[in-house]
């Protein structure tokens, strides 16, 4: 944990306390040293993803020491290396995500100057790549590919999506169309429709149309839709339950809504057409948990490096300031159909 071994020389980072009382806030704590099978990276870019949220403000995970470093992902460049890492990783750049190793037990975060991660949890990034375009290479990339497997397993052709303005929702739709599966795509306002429209999805409806109940019900009998990913839920989830096929399955993965999935008056309808509504978690999926799936994952993401990120490169909507991190943490909601947020640690004043 954060009481291992330390150079001695502090850092700053945005932090939580053990409980996520009175959190996040902007800290200092010691630049950690890597221990074996371990490397130091001076963070160049981190993104704010809403898990990030919940979690910097304690609504979501635990931890069993503070105070600690929030942010689940990142970028920068190699300073330093434990025992069993080639020296010759020194001074490359990568994209890493402590979460996605076999043996990340401190697990400090990417909102800091620098962070000691597995190296096996590093992608590596060409000298010409900018880190901040490939900081969110992990949550993002293998949630969606999560989906993709879900669909294939059972063999459906169309999924609906909802918050499918957002940055995964987009990618959802560039790795949907090259896999052979549709995205139903809901979202809330008329630009946003056009802009999915332009990006090659086949079927984008507002939530806030006086129709969608309609659209939705047509479009899932029609395409027969049994799939939803939903990270808005609220109010939401019903109405695409009501809509969908029986045998059906939606998995929550966020309450972008700000309340859980409304479920309390339509459990006969979810009994009588065997329709289920469950909690999706990336960390709990076999994309992470099976050896072999995470590693196709992880090449499919390596792929798209070297091909110059068709479907995983970020768009960036703005660039903070660590100390800046109230602002951003508000701002990147508003923020989120134009790009993602991140968290530049190391950057000089003029790069704001």
């Amino acid at each position: 944990g954060i009481n291992a071994e330390y150079m001695g020389i502090m850092m700053k980072g945005v932090l939580r306390t053990k409980t996520g009382a009175d959190s996040p806030f902007i800290g200092e704590v010691p630049i950690p040293k890597p221990t074996p099978g371990y490397v130091l990276i001076k963070v160049m870019a981190a993104p704010i993803n809403p898990s990030d949220e919940y979690f910097s403000k304690g609504s979501y995970g635990s931890t069993a020491f503070e105070p600690y470093v929030c942010g689940f992902e990142g970028a920068g460049i190699i300073t330093e290396v434990g025992e069993g890492v080639p020296a010759a990783a020194v001074g490359k750049k990568v994209t890493v995500w402590p979460g996605v190793s076999t043996h990340s037990s401190d697990k400090i975060g990417m909102w800091s100057q620098f962070a000691r991660v597995p190296f096996d949890a590093c992608v590596m990034l060409g000298d010409a790549e900018n880190c901040e375009d490939y900081c969110g290479l992990f949550v993002n990339p293998l949630t969606l590919l999560a989906f993709i497997s879900i669909a294939k397993k059972m063999k459906e052709k169309t999924i609906i999506h909802t918050g499918a303005a957002s940055s995964l929702g987009k990618s959802l739709i560039k790795v949907g169309l090259a896999e052979g599966i549709d995205v139903i795509c809901i979202v809330r306002r008329p630009e946003q429709v056009k802009a999915l429209s332009e990006l090659g999805a086949k079927y984008v409806l507002n939530q806030n149309d006086s129709t969608f109940q309609t659209q939705l019900q047509e479009l899932c009998l029609k395409l027969n839709v049994h799939l939803a990913f939903d990270c808005v839920v609220g109010d939401l989830t019903p109405k695409i339950m009501h809509a969908m096929c029986a045998n059906s399955i939606i998995h929550t993965y966020g309450f972008l809504s700000g309340t859980g999935a409304k479920m309390e008056d339509h459990k006969e309808e979810m009994l009588k057409d065997n329709k289920k509504v469950v909690s999706f978690v990336v960390m709990n999926d076999p994309i992470i948990k099976d050896p072999e799936e995470k590693k196709k994952a992880l090449a499919y993401i390596s792929d798209d490096i070297k091909k110059g990120g068709p479907f995983f490169k970020l768009t960036i909507a703005k660039k903070y300031k660590l100390e800046d991190y109230k602002e951003a943490l508000v701002k990147y909601k508003e923020l989120a159909s134009q790009g993602k947020t991140i968290f530049m640690p190391n950057a000089q004043d003029h790069f704001f």
